[in-house]
């Protein structure tokens, strides 16, 4: 290898050429991203349907059926599910991970407005959301006032809005729990039957005399004029003035039967903050820039505009990412931090003040450098890639450790600086290659792992490899320049300087334990292999003890507070059981703020919680806490639960933010089957047995919302016989109900209001409204409703749900801490198996369960392609098959700490402890590498096999230790402070590591001696 001596006699451009790389890397770290986690984009969207007034019957029939047969003729669909209640249909379709999110949602844009037109024509909105994890508010703020007019609320949030929007990097603006303006025309439908006007006479009567046609253009002389006519109403004297009939030989206005006026419609979202009625403004970034940069500014606009807000009202901020960002970030780099100062005092304690500086140097520039590449690659830094480099940290420094370590040999067998340098270098080039090749190789699957949680990890290897390349060309290139300039003392001075150092503790146990044991292993080989294979069967063993999960709770100071009332509750009860839950919330300590909102989800603040849309029977509040300790923060959790379990009237479900990519719950159940009524008994049934289950709170069942019609039943016969179309009937009622916009009214300052027909009633219709609605005949005449109708209450299914297009019945739970989900599983499939389950009909288990399914057998993929990638480099460099199954024994006496330390510490082998089991296929062969290779170089000098690996044991002894030492000392900071996502994770690694160092020590050499000519 001649890249070192090329490096040192071309040492100006190598400065020069390391200097341009760290300058890219500072520039980089400055300049990139930064969020508090990765983005991901997961092809799939959700069709948002507002049908007012149709139960879900309705619904399934008219809306949903046609919806999901459109979708599902396009490609690679992975899951589709609807939801229908009363007056909204909400269908969501997932596809394969691997497909383009934006091409798929411009397909299923096409493929619903290719059915627009079947669809009933009274649908009030539909929507259609692409999904999104970077679709989580930057911000949340509210603007608080008990007095003020929802108007004038209204006028100072667009006003904010617009100053917000300005703002480099800000994507969008949006406003939240704000009634609608309509301008109400309140029909006396009494008075309209005296004088047989009917509702489509009003309708015809405002719609042409809003009419706004251009009349074109006049040429008189050289110019033209356009010709403008009276066009749409110009005030509400305009509208009310309308003629809409005539009675007696006399006009009849619309003022003369009905009163015309502005009004709010019916709110269906309230919003309280702290207790006290409020509007929210939500504001979402745009991809690729930073977060500290836009709320910088949106901080200053925050100042002035509050300074400038009447004494009534108040701006607050109720939740900032930056905050989140801030802390997450300087928590991960003061792991980094704490990392390095380790990882210098192994070096500092191990090699003495000149040689350490030389290794230590190469972590920032690795880290540095690393950057600049994650950055190219389009990457930000958030948790994932900040852990990518804490745990390449102990690493990055493995290969200037050996370097150094063999070129002060050299210099102590008499050579010169450069000499050395040149020698020390060469005579490990290839094997650190090696060895960081197979340590790149063990991320590299990682990577291309499937699915949402391996999408949602990626940053994270990826800057792995690429610091561990900038550590690979540091070690090649400037560290052997750089020993050549600074190592100047002779191997005499240097050795009498370090006498005590932890180098010297090392040479001792080289010289007595090891020696002693390395030749009690060569002598009796067999006894060391089934004491190794004896410890492996234990560990696996010990395995089933450990437990496995997916992802771990946030540990934020934040949760949420969700409450159901029974389906046909109006929102007004529903508000009564939120205030409730407030008034509890005033009374405890510890408490910085809550945000309530009622008849709709909570903005989304988090990435992989969803909000609710529109239900009158929901409500969710928002609590963020002082700060977050783990005891109080799960005592408080605990104790909510236990006081809301049995909530008169509402249920009421503490949730807590988990990490990990996005799943609909941790324990999720489908049950599928044609009828209705068997689907709800079942979930009936099976809800009972998950209720048995001590380790599951938060425990829902779609199907156990019954609802209450109010049917209205037509006469057709006599319908027919006075002369009403039935579709008369239905509008009249729609019209007098719920209203209908009949046309728009723009006033001078550019807003836009509906011009609404509607009954007029205080709040909410009576029984006796409908002795007041009147049906227009075929003759004209105006018939009493009554006459042909008759009213009745029916029980109906609150809630209808599809899973791929069947109906069924969905359950899900939380995980009470300190249980496992396998455990809970295990017991509720010896339940359901002896349940009588109905022939067409099962069920199956979703949620975290599947989700890890998928995700764990991704990961077992990519653990097999590295194991097979790493093999390959090892038969390339050694030119054999033994030689590389003998290095790999290094990995399953790393399972045997693994499994060990995570029993110790009490950690469950989850998503982050498979990642940590995968990157040791690739660090733990280093070890093994660089001694196996070492052995054949004094084989091949003539050496005896056993005496080779007496002496390649005891030389590479000091290097090997050494860089496991530096690797735990980089991730302790990491395991010790991470929180439970990144424990479990450096558990794996350090026990892995640990015990494989030690044991590998003595079982390569054993194995060598067996399978090696």
């Amino acid at each position: 290898m001649k890249i070192p001596r090329l490096a040192i006699d071309n040492y100006q451009f190598t400065l020069t050429a390391f200097l341009l790389l760290l300058i890219v890397g500072v520039s980089s770290f400055f300049s990139m991203p930064r969020s508090e986690d990765p983005p991901m984009q997961v092809p799939g969207a959700t069709i948002v349907i507002i049908y007012p007034g149709s139960n879900p019957i309705d619904l399934e029939q008219l809306v949903a059926t046609p919806i999901e047969e459109a979708i599902n003729e396009l490609d690679d669909i992975k899951r589709m599910e609807t939801t229908m209640r009363d007056g909204i249909s909400i269908t969501s379709v997932e596809f394969t991970f691997e497909s383009d999110p934006d091409e798929k949602f411009d397909e299923v844009v096409q493929q619903v407005n290719s059915i627009r037109d079947d669809l009933p024509d009274e649908i009030y909105d539909l929507e259609i959301l692409e999904w999104n994890s970077t679709d989580v508010v930057m911000m949340h703020l509210a603007i608080v006032s008990a007095t003020a007019e929802f108007a004038i609320m209204e006028h100072e949030a667009e006003s904010l809005k617009k100053s917000i929007e300005k703002v480099a990097g800000v994507k969008l603006v949006e406003l939240f729990a704000i009634p609608d303006q309509e301008l109400r025309v309140s029909l006396d439908l009494e008075k309209m039957s005296q004088m047989n006007i009917s509702i489509d006479m009003v309708n015809k009567a405002i719609m042409s005399n809003n009419a706004n046609i251009p009349g074109g253009s006049m040429k008189i002389g050289e110019r033209d004029f356009s010709i403008k006519t009276s066009g749409s109403y110009q005030g509400l004297a305009e509208i009310s003035n309308t003629v809409v009939s005539s009675y007696n030989g006399r006009n009849i206005y619309l003022k003369n039967i009905a009163d015309v006026h502005f009004d709010y419609a019916d709110n269906n979202y309230y919003a309280r903050y702290n207790g006290e009625r409020a509007v929210f403004l939500t504001v979402k970034q745009k991809e690729g820039y930073n977060i500290f940069k836009i709320t910088g500014k949106i901080h200053q606009i925050l100042e002035d505009h509050a300074s400038e807000l009447d004494r009534e009202m108040q701006l607050i901020t109720v939740f900032d990412q930056a905050d989140s960002v801030d802390e997450r970030i300087n928590g991960f780099l003061s792991n980094l931090f704490f990392g390095i100062l380790l990882v210098g005092l192994v070096i500092f304690l191990s090699l003495g003040f000149r040689a350490s500086l030389l290794v230590i140097i190469a972590i920032p520039l690795s880290i540095l450098i690393g950057l600049g590449f994650v950055d190219l690659t389009g990457f930000g830094l958030q948790q994932m890639s900040i852990a990518g480099l804490i745990i390449s940290l102990g690493l990055l420094v493995d290969n200037s450790i050996v370097i150094v370590e063999n070129i002060e040999r050299f210099i102590g067998l008499g050579n010169s600086n450069k000499e050395a340098a040149v020698k020390g270098s060469v005579q490990l080039g290839w094997p650190i290659i090696s060895a960081t090749v197979t340590t790149m190789l063990a991320f590299i699957p990682i990577i291309s792992m499937p699915d949402k949680a391996g999408r949602f990890i990626q940053s994270m290897p990826v800057t792995v490899i690429y610091t561990l390349f900038a550590s690979l060309i540091i070690a090649l290139l400037l560290t052997p320049y750089l020993t050549s300039v600074f190592l100047k003392k002779h191997a005499t001075a240097v050795k009498k300087k370090r006498e005590y150092n932890l180098k010297f503790f090392l040479k001792y146990l080289i010289q007595g334990p090891y020696r002693k044991t390395l030749d009690f292993a060569l002598r009796r080989r067999g006894f060391v292999i089934m004491i190794s294979l004896a410890l492996l069967g234990g560990s696996l063993m010990l395995f089933s003890l450990v437990g496995v999960s997916f992802f771990p709770k946030a540990e934020k100071p934040q949760f949420m507070i969700r409450i159901a009332t029974p389906d046909g509750i109006n929102i007004d009860k529903t508000d009564e059981v939120a205030s409730r839950v407030e008034s509890v919330l005033d009374t405890m300590s510890g408490v910085k703020h809550y945000a309530t909102n009622v008849g709709h989800g909570n903005p989304r603040i988090y990435y992989n919680i969803f909000p609710k849309r529109f239900e009158r029977n929901f409500a969710e509040i928002y609590v963020e806490l002082e700060e977050y300790e783990l005891d109080q923060f799960d005592g408080m959790i605990a104790g909510l639960r236990d006081l809301f379990s049995d909530f008169p009237g509402a249920r009421i479900n503490v949730k807590e933010f988990e990490q990990g990519a996005p799943v609909e719950a941790p324990l999720a159940i489908k049950i599928t089957g044609p009828n209705q009524d068997v689907l709800k008994k079942l979930s009936d049934d099976f809800e009972a047995f998950l209720r048995e289950e001590p380790g599951l709170v938060n425990i829902d069942n779609q199907l156990s919302r019954a609802s209450t019609d109010f049917y209205i039943n037509i006469n057709r016969d006599k319908a027919s016989m006075l002369g009403v179309p039935i579709y008369e009937i239905d509008r009249t009622i729609r019209t007098a109900i719920t209203g209908m916009p009949v046309s728009s009214f723009r006033d001078v300052e550019g807003n836009e209001f509906d011009i609404v027909l509607r009954l007029p009633f205080d709040e909410r219709i009576k029984l006796e409204d409908f002795d007041r609605i009147y049906v227009s005949s075929l003759s004209g005449r105006q018939i009493p409703l009554k006459q042909m109708v008759r009213l009745e209450l029916k029980e109906a299914p609150g809630i209808i749900t599809h899973f791929d297009m069947d109906r069924n019945g969905s359950l899900t739970a939380d995980i009470r801490k300190g249980h496992d989900l396998d455990e809970i599983v295990a017991s509720l499939e010896s339940r359901f198996k002896s349940y009588p389950i109905p022939a067409d009909y099962e069920y199956k288990f979703t949620g975290e369960l599947e989700s890890r399914e998928e995700s764990f057998g991704g990961m077992a993929r990519a653990s097999v392609i590295a194991l097979i990638a790493i093999f390959a480099v090892l038969v390339l460099q050694f030119r054999s098959f033994s030689q590389p199954f003998i290095i790999f024994s290094a990995f399953p006496l790393a399972m045997i700490g693994s499994v060990l330390a995570l029993f110790i510490t009490g950690y469950s082998f989850s998503f982050t402890a498979f990642i940590g089991l995968i990157s040791l296929i690739g660090i733990v062969v280093n070890n093994s590498i660089i001694l196996v290779d070492y052995i054949n170089k004094l084989m091949d000098q003539g050496m005896d096999k056993i005496a080779a690996i007496k002496q390649a044991g005891e030389t590479r002894f000091t290097p090997i230790v050494l860089t496991t030492f530096t690797t735990i000392g980089g991730l302790l900071p990491l395991t010790l402070r991470g929180g439970t996502l990144w424990a479990p994770m450096g558990w794996t690694i350090i026990g892995g590591l640990f015990v494989s160092t030690f044991m590998s020590l003595l079982v390569v050499p054993v194995l060598y001696r067996m399978y090696t000519r």
